[in-house]
C-alpha cells in the first residue's frame, strides 16, 4: 500500500490545471446554468462546498442515513466499501451540522464528510471537484507492466489450459485478500456523488438539467467486439454470428482490430464498415506490452493505427487486456478521438490489470492532459462470466441487465463487449445471452441505440453546447430529431490500400 505522502504526489501530478469554481465541474457536468450555479452555490444557498488545496486522499467505509440514501437511489443498505473511490480530506476541518454521510477512515475513527445545516442546506466536507478526478483518472493506481510481460511472455501463445491456471490462480488470490467483489458489482463513486448534488439542486432550486443524450432518451447502448486473433477471421462463423445478432437487432457496433492480424480478414472489415459498422484499434497485436514500451517503440506501435484512420475513418482505441498508462493515453492522442480501455467500477474477476481500477463514472469524460473522451466498459463482459465459471444464460443476462438498470438510472453509456474468439464467447450458452442482451436494448424505447463514435460525436457536441450556455447564457440544441445524418455521416473507405 503507497503511503498517503506519495498517493497525494501522484495526484498531485494530474491535478495541476486551475477549476474556475468549487463545484463548477459538477454543475456542468449537470448542464445547469451560471445562474444556477450562483444562485445554488455558497453560505447560506443549497449546497455549500470546499476547495482543499493541502487534502489527502483517504479511503474506507461510506455510512450514509436514509436522507442521502434516497436522494442516490442505492441499495446498499447504509455503508459501501470505497476500494477504488477516494476521498481527499483535510482532517483539520471540523464539519459542522447534522451529519448525513460519514467515511470509516480506520476503525472507531468517522470523519462526517456531508452535514445538513439549520437552513437545510448540504455541506460538503471534502473536495469534490478534485475527488471526482481523482477517481477519474485512476491516480491511485500504480502503472507498473505485470510480471509475464516483464518477462516477454505472451500470453496468446501459451496453451489455454496454462492461461485458465494462471487467471484463476490470481483471482484465488485476490478472493482471499478481499479485493474483489461480485461479477456486475462495485461502487460508481463518481456517478454517485454527482448524483446526489444534481438530486440536490434539483429537489432544492427547482433546476433541470441538459438531456444526457438525443432525443429524449434515458440512457444510451453501444456494443463494441474485440478480435484479439486471426481466429475470427479464419473462421468467419465466429465474426458473423454476432454481426447477424447485432443488424438483426438494428445495432451498428465497433468492431476493434489487432492490426498485425488483419491480412486474412480484409473483405470482412471492409465489409464491415460499408455497412455502417465502425473499425477501432486494439493495438497492433495482441501481446498486452503497448503500455508499456519505450516511447521510441509505443510511437512506432502506434503508428500503425494511421493507416486504419485514412482508410476506414477509425476514431477509437481499447489496449490490450485494458492495461493503459499516461503515456499511452497521449500517443494515441494525436491520431484518436475515444478510448475504451477503462471499466467504471470495481470488476468481480482478475485480470492483468489492477484488481481495484474503475474510473467510478458510466458517463463519458475527457482524459485528464488529453483530448481523447473515454467511454468506459460498463456491462459484464463474458470472460469474467468464463472465469467466474458462469455456465447458465438466464444468470449471465440477469447480472447484465442489473448493470443496465443502474446505468439507466444514473443516465449513463451502457457499453458493451464481447471478443469473437473460439474461448469463451462462442461457446452456445454466450451466444444465447449475448442475443438476450441485444434484443433487451433493442426493445428499450428509453435507449438510444448508437456506435461508440457516435456517443463520442454527441457528447463533444453536449459540451460545447453547455460551454455556450455558460459563456453567453444561451445553448444551442446540439442535435435534432432530424440529425441524423451529424451523428451518423456516411464515409466511404479512402481509394488508398490498406497495408
Amino acid at each position: 500500500m503507497p503511503s498517503k505522502r506519495k498517493e497525494h504526489a501522484e495526484f498531485m501530478e494530474i491535478s495541476q490545471e486551475y477549476i474556475p469554481g468549487v463545484l463548477e465541474p459538477v454543475f456542468r457536468f449537470w448542464g445547469f446554468s451560471r445562474k444556477t450555479y450562483r444562485d445554488a452555490v455558497g453560505s447560506g444557498c443549497a449546497i455549500i462546498g470546499e476547495s482543499l488545496p493541502f487534502a489527502l486522499p483517504h479511503y474506507g467505509t461510506l455510512h450514509y442515513s436514509p436522507v442521502v440514501a434516497d436522494l442516490i437511489s442505492t441499495e446498499a443498505h447504509g455503508q459501501i466499501q470505497l476500494r477504488n473511490s477516494w476521498l481527499l480530506i483535510d482532517e483539520s476541518l471540523r464539519p459542522e451540522g447534522e451529519p448525513l454521510a460519514w467515511l470509516e477512515i480506520r476503525k472507531g475513527l468517522r470523519y462526517p464528510i456531508i452535514t445538513r445545516t439549520s437552513e437545510n442546506d448540504f455541506h460538503f466536507w471534502f473536495d469534490v471537484d478534485r475527488t471526482i478526478q481523482f477517481v477519474q483518472n485512476e491516480a491511485h493506481l500504480r502503472h507498473a507492466a505485470p510480471l509475464y510481460v516483464k518477462l516477454g511472455v505472451n500470453p496468446h501463445r501459451l496453451p489455454r489450459h496454462i492461461r485458465d491456471l494462471a487467471f484463476h490462480s490470481m483471482h484465488a488470490l485476490r478472493r482471499l485478500r478481499g479485493s474483489i467483489g461480485s461479477i456486475g458489482q462495485g461502487l460508481a463513486a463518481v456517478d454517485m456523488w454527482r448524483g446526489l448534488i444534481g438530486q440536490i439542486i434539483e429537489t432544492q432550486c427547482d433546476a433541470t438539467p441538459t438531456p444526457f443524450w438525443p432525443n429524449g432518451k434515458q440512457y444510451a447502448c453501444a456494443a463494441s467486439h474485440d478480435l484479439d486473433t486471426a481466429a475470427c477471421f479464419l473462421k468467419p462463423k465466429l465474426l458473423e454470428q454476432f454481426r447477424s445478432i447485432d443488424e438483426d437487432c438494428g445495432m451498428l457496433t465497433a468492431w476493434m482490430v489487432v492490426t498485425a492480424n488483419m491480412a486474412p480478414g480484409r473483405a470482412a472489415l471492409d465489409d464491415l464498415h460499408d455497412h455502417g459498422h465502425e473499425i477501432g484499434f486494439h493495438g497492433t497485436n495482441h501481446d498486452h506490452r503497448l503500455a508499456f514500451a519505450s516511447p521510441a517503440e509505443m510511437a512506432r506501435r502506434v503508428a500503425e493505427v494511421k493507416t486504419l484512420v485514412s482508410y476506414y475513418g477509425s476514431t477509437g482505441f481499447r489496449s490490450p487486456a485494458y492495461l493503459r498508462t499516461p503515456n499511452l493515453y497521449r500517443a494515441i492522442d494525436d491520431v484518436l478521438a475515444y478510448d475504451m480501455s477503462m471499466h467504471d467500477a470495481i470488476e468481480g474477476v482478475c485480470r492483468p490489470s489492477p484488481a481495484n481500477e474503475g474510473c467510478g463514472t458510466c458517463h463519458p469524460f475527457i482524459l485528464h492532459g488529453t483530448d481523447l473522451l473515454e467511454i468506459p466498459t460498463t456491462v459484464p463482459e463474458d470472460w469474467q462470466f468464463d472465469l467466474m465459471g458462469v455456465t447458465d444464460c438466464d444468470n449471465i443476462v440477469s447480472s447484465q441487465l442489473e448493470s443496465i438498470a443502474r446505468i439507466k438510472l444514473r443516465g449513463g453509456v451502457a457499453n458493451a463487449l464481447t471478443h469473437t474468439e473460439p474461448e469463451p464467447t462462442t461457446k452456445p450458452f454466450m451466444i444465447q445471452a449475448y442475443r438476450h442482451l441485444m434484443t433487451h436494448l433493442a426493445n428499450d424505447e428509453q435507449a438510444w441505440l448508437a456506435t461508440p463514435g457516435e456517443i463520442n460525436r454527441w457528447w463533444r457536441m453536449r459540451s460545447a453546447s453547455i460551454e455556450m450556455l455558460w459563456t453567453h447564457g444561451v445553448a444551442f440544441a446540439p442535435v435534432s430529431a432530424s440529425a441524423h445524418d451529424i451523428l451518423r455521416p456516411q464515409k466511404p473507405r479512402h481509394s488508398t490500400t490498406l497495408t
